[in-house]
Order: structure tokens, then sequence, then C-alpha cells
């Protein structure tokens, strides 16, 4: 790198980080991991509803729905070699040519993707792991609370009735995760603490591969042979062609029966439809959802009324412990663009994960 200074945007809303001194601090932060390095906070924010269309083939079509970059804005973007973001305008190469680096916030990046870092010969890299351990727990709290039976548990006090109801052991059942990510990694580590069988698929797995706290390892060719076991399943993968409508109504159908199901990774994994029909016909037992393949969900969306489904807003992430560690993150990987070392969680744009 040459001597001239570097200016760091970061271009998330301050009020994420839900503590005003904490966001002041993690400026501080970076602007201290080297004195080449300039701080420029200038928030640019689209609404959810287009970030969620932006991950796509046809995410050009949406361009009409970006908001018009204000005078500051386009003056920080001018100025930024590199960027901490969830959130980029379209053509990001045409408002932001000095840039050349982009850290996203969270671990999913198709968002920025289209944006046209590959052709600007702009670099990417996902917030992977910064968040892993809250959505883990939040993933393996769902199995708990089903198989507990805390909400008819709600609906007995609700009732004031003193009825008679068990819920079953989690220890001894067979978890199949699919995908073996940062986060899943973190739900593995977590269920080996409940003396469960842990089954994973990986795209890359080859016979006989391992994987820490992970008892059977699958390539997603045999993905069906690992649902087919499985009391639980739990899905954290990235959003690519490879992983859209890979839970369709044949996955469903191979699911052990009364099996539960989890997606905290991205909504479009799932044939939501298929999954509703599964759980209308009571072949599964429930499912827990944290993400849809349209947010916001429409309030007159059929997922809303079915069966022994638990629905949250895209909301299984932790901002206290999330902002904390995309700041460490981001720092080391700072220190490391600076340093021309390797990048850590570098996403391949052309293939995009």
């Amino acid at each position: 790198m040459s001597d001239d200074t570097i200016t760091v945007g970061v271009l998330y809303p301050p009020e994420w980080y839900r503590d005003d001194d904490g966001f002041r601090a993690s400026l501080d932060r970076i602007a201290a991991v080297d004195p080449r390095v300039r701080v420029v906070a200038e928030c640019y924010v689209e609404p959810h509803e287009l970030r969620s269309v932006r991950v796509g083939a046809d995410a050009d079509q949406h361009r009409d729905k970006a908001p018009e970059l204000t005078d500051p804005q386009r003056d920080a973007l001018a100025a930024i070699d590199v960027a901490v973001a969830i959130d980029l305008p379209f053509d990001v190469g045409t408002h932001a040519p000095n840039l050349r680096w982009v850290q996203c916030v969270g671990a999913g990046s198709a968002q920025l993707q289209s944006a046209g870092l590959a052709d600007a010969g702009i670099r990417l890299t996902s917030g992977a792991g910064v968040n892993a351990i809250a959505i883990a727990e939040f993933a393996v709290a769902r199995v708990l609370q089903h198989w507990k039976r805390f909400r008819e548990f709600d609906e007995l006090q609700a009732a004031h009735d003193w009825g008679s109801l068990f819920g079953r052991q989690l220890a001894g059942a067979t978890v199949g995760l699919i995908g073996l990510g940062n986060i899943n990694a973190a739900v593995a580590a977590r269920l080996q603490a409940f003396d469960v069988r842990v089954l994973a698929t990986r795209r890359s797995a080859t016979p006989g591969a391992t994987a820490p706290d992970v008892d059977e390892l699958y390539p997603t060719t045999e993905l069906h042979t690992m649902l087919a076991q499985c009391d639980a399943v739990i899905c954290a993968v990235p959003e690519t062609s490879a992983t859209a409508q890979l839970m369709d109504r044949a996955a469903f159908e191979a699911m052990k029966p009364r099996g539960f199901f989890v997606n905290v990774g991205r909504g479009s994994l799932v044939d939501e439809a298929a999954l509703v029909d599964a759980l209308d016909s009571g072949h599964l037992a429930g499912a827990a959802l944290d993400v849809a393949s349209q947010e916001p969900l429409p309030a007159d969306h059929f997922l809303w009324n079915a069966p022994n489904l638990y629905l949250s807003p895209h909301a299984s992430s932790a901002p206290d412990a999330l902002f904390v560690n995309l700041t460490e993150l981001f720092c080391t990987n700072l220190a490391r663009y600076l340093a021309d070392d390797e990048l850590i969680n570098e996403v391949d744009v052309a293939a995009g994960y």
C-alpha cells in the first residue's frame, strides 16, 4: 500500500449499534489501526424491502426503488477507499471511484454484489461469524421451545389451567444441519452439550470427511439421506443459485415423520408452500422461520396462519454483540488490507459467496 491517507466510510446507521458511546468508540478503534486511516461516518441504508430483492439475477429491475443520494452521501462515497456497509447504491464504482474494498455488516452480501462490485474490481468481505453465536443460540432455543412445549405451557397459564402436559428429551435425538458455516458450526458445538447426534451437509464434503462437533458429514447430493434420519433440521446457508428452493417438496417428504424444521439462513432456501403442506398434513410436527422469501412478510401471507409454525422477523441476531464483533473483524481485516495480506471472509463476487 502507498503512504497516502486511507479513507474508511462507516455507512451503516449508527443507531443500529444500540450504544452511542460504543459507536463512537468503534470509530476511534478503526482510526487507531493505522496513522493513515481517516474515518468518515455517513449513513447509507436502503429499505429492507429493496435489500431483500437486490439478491438475484433481476436485481437491476429494482433500481427505481433506490433512495436518491444526498449531497453528504455523494461526498462521502466520492472520498472513500474502504467501506463498512449493509447497502451500497447501484453503480457504486461511479459514485465511489476510489473504493477498493467493502466489509459487509452481515454474513449475507448478495445485495452489495448487485451494486456492481465485480465490474468495478472492488473486493468484498462478509461479516460471517460476527453474530454466529447469537443466531446459533436462537436456533437451538427454537428446538427446545418446541420439544419442551413452552408455547402450550404459556397457553395453559393464560387460561389458568393446571393441565397435564409433558415435553420430550433432547438428549439422544439426531439433529441435521444444512450448511456448516460459522452459524451451524456454533449450533453443532452447542448441541454437543445436549448429548445429541449431529449430522451435517457441506457442499464440498467428500467420503470420510469430518468436521468438529459433527458425527457424520454428507455432501449436498446426499441431503435426503441425511434428512431421513433427523428429528430436527437446522438450516443456515448463503443465498446462491445452488441453494434456492433446496428445501422443496421432495426434501420435506424425505424428512423423518414428526420432525422439526428451522431456517435461520435465507428465505430463498425454502419452498414455503411445500413447508405449509408438510405442516398441514402432520408430516412435520412444527417449524421455525426467522427468514422468509418476502421481507417484511406481507400481512396477508399464508405463512402467518400455518399450523405449528414459529415466525420471527429476521431477528435471531443480537446487535449488542454483532457490532462489537464486527468492529474487531473489520479492524483485523483493515490491518491485513494495509499490509497486503489475505483478508478474512473474502467473498468470490463471481461465485456469489
